[in-house]
């Protein structure tokens, strides 16, 4: 069976948690990272049970639909940041037109 690993980002967001709280609850022992990873991940069970979730009430397919709901978040993530950067560049371009008429006035 795949294990499906979180960032620490995606964990606090899974607990309601800060990232640093994430940090402090793997210092206290209550939360442990999957080892062989450069990054700290975490197996999403191991988070569900923090949480409180009982998860060997887990069907097949609740665990199907939360690896997709997973999928579909990281998808809307990434478009989200793609969005973020289109709108950086367009604002960068909208500050170059309106600071360099003013530029060449003071010159």
């Amino acid at each position: 069976m795949e294990q499906i690993l979180l960032s620490r980002q995606e964990t606090a967001e899974k607990l309601g948690i800060s990232t640093a709280t994430v940090d402090r609850r793997v210092r206290e022992g209550k939360l442990t990272p999957v080892k062989g990873h450069k990054t700290p991940r975490f197996n999403l069970y191991d988070v569900l049970k923090l949480a409180g979730t009982d998860t060997s009430k887990l069907s097949p397919f609740e665990r199907r639909r939360l690896e997709r709901e997973i999928d579909e978040l990281r998808e809307e993530n990434n478009r989200l940041k793609e969005e973020r950067e289109q709108i950086k560049r367009q604002l960068t371009n909208v500050m170059a037109e309106v600071i360099m008429p003013i530029l060449k006035e003071v010159v």
